[in-house]
């Protein structure tokens, strides 16, 4: 199965709902065959965007482009994307060979090809063979995979997913995590997903539009928010980090002295902390007033000497044995791992 690709833009794109700005002059290219992600927090705009790309939901002002093509005053139909819901939204009535070639029928394609292209889509998504079931005989993620490949069956040029995983439970978003980079890798369709789940956006995606109040804070590749984060809200939103204020003695404290008057705070992940030993060592002095077991981690809640609260993630099978509640241990880490925070 080959699938088309097309760009995406929204330009300008304000959405209101009375006095509530839901999107706020939002705009975003999207490259043909990119894999992007609409992340925030709830109340952040990503589901708006995707309802208004998607024909659900009308802009208040800006446009809309798939292709070249303006396509902000068509209904959804007119839109020719492809789209998966948290839901699923399969027909119970339907076996899953009929849900899957419903969107082939809805376009009066020849039975000849619905019967290759359905039963092509169902081997895609790992489930040839589940053809005469109900969807009520499957599991939740065979339902999921199902929906894909109802979403993809018809070749839409844009793929859109609206938190299409977060109803499973971890180990089965795990596993479609997987299958959807795979599809995206075979397909090269260009796919536009909504989460607020930020290890699923960090795991799928090419970039991430990191959304709050209606804007973008960052726009970047996954590696690059996470490790050079532009402000206190993106580096505490992308995974864990120790936010290390500048004022109140605690960045001294721990050894970052000297960071500049307009830098505000510091964004320091707990992994990159590490124990030292001895004295004579680059760092700090904490005591742990936490150990947490993580599996092949351990996270430790540390309190340096100023005041300041931190955690420190570290491998169990590290050369040292694990410190005991009330130690005071030693703590080093690269100052270049601390990232400055402007806002």
């Amino acid at each position: 199965m080959s699938q088309e690709r097309a760009p995406v833009r929204f330009q300008n794109v304000t959405r209101r709902f009375g006095s509530v700005t839901a999107l706020d002059d939002f705009s975003l290219d999207i490259a043909a065959g990119e894999f992007i992600t609409l992340l925030g927090p709830s109340g952040s705009g990503k589901t708006t965007a995707l309802n208004i790309l998607a024909g659900f939901d009308r802009a208040s002002a800006g446009e809309v482009f798939i292709g070249e093509r303006a396509v902000g005053a068509l209904p959804p139909e007119k839109r020719n994307v492809g789209m998966v819901f948290q839901s699923f939204a399969l027909f119970p009535h339907m076996s899953v060979f009929e849900n899957v070639a419903f969107p082939l029928r809805m376009r009066k394609v020849p039975s000849a090809a619905v019967k290759v292209r359905a039963e092509k889509a169902l081997e895609m998504v790992q489930l040839g063979g589940y053809g005469a079931r109900r969807p009520a005989a499957l599991s939740g993620g065979q339902r999921q995979r199902v929906a894909l490949a109802r979403a993809v069956v018809a070749e839409p040029p844009v793929l859109l997913m609206d938190e299409s995983l977060s109803a499973l439970d971890l180990k089965l978003r795990e596993d479609l995590q997987e299958e959807i980079r795979r599809l995206h890798r075979e397909l090269g369709t260009t796919v536009v997903f909504v989460t607020h789940d930020q290890g699923e956006a960090l795991s799928l995606s090419d970039r991430i539009a990191l959304m709050n109040r209606g804007r973008i804070c960052q726009l970047d590749a996954p590696g690059a928010l996470y490790d050079r984060p532009a402000s206190r809200f993106v580096a505490d939103f992308i995974g864990r980090t120790n936010i290390v204020p500048v004022d109140g003695g605690h960045a001294g404290a721990i050894g970052l002295a000297g960071v500049g008057a307009e830098v505000v705070a510091l964004s320091l992940r707990p992994e990159k902390l590490r124990r030292t030993a001895g004295t004579d060592a680059p760092g700090f002095e904490a005591t742990v007033q936490d150990i947490a077991f993580r599996g092949s981690t351990m996270e430790l809640r540390l309190r340096a000497a100023s005041g300041l609260t931190l955690r420190m993630s570290e491998p169990r099978a590290g050369a040292l044995a694990p410190p005991a509640l009330g130690e005071t241990i030693r703590i080093g880490f690269a100052p270049e791992d601390a990232t400055p925070l402007y806002e």
